[in-house]
């Protein structure tokens, strides 16, 4: 599943259970016309929903379409802190270009199971 698919269920999730009288899933499922399994999927990050769902689930929740992907992006500082246990590794070990090319092409192959 993807991350952005992982955040926006995350995102739903906090909108729900951040509400005064904290829905269940029961109760939003309802509210939006969904299975609550549906929604349950939805919040792990196990499924996309379709953009009608998400309209259905952003009117239920009372916020706009684009409220439910607020927080949803990846900061740079994110990223640069995902980075940073790497470059500090190729450094600390004086790994030239070439170096961290072949880790990268071994890397490829533990990841994806095939050479890139």
């Amino acid at each position: 599943m993807s991350d952005l698919g992982k955040r926006i269920g995350q995102r739903i999730r906090e909108l729900r259970t951040q509400r005064p009288e904290r829905w269940t899933q029961e109760e939003l499922a309802e509210r939006a016309q969904i299975s609550v399994s549906f929604l349950s999927m939805i919040e792990r990050g196990e499924r996309v929903p379709h953009v009608e769902t998400l309209a259905a689930l952003a009117n239920a929740l009372g916020v706009s379409l684009g409220e439910l992907f607020t927080g949803t992006e990846q900061t740079l500082a994110q990223t640069e802190d995902l980075l940073r246990p790497l470059s500090d590794f190729a450094r600390a070990r004086g790994l030239t270009a070439r170096d961290v090319d072949r880790l990268l092409g071994v890397a490829r192959v533990m990841f994806s199971g095939s050479a890139a």
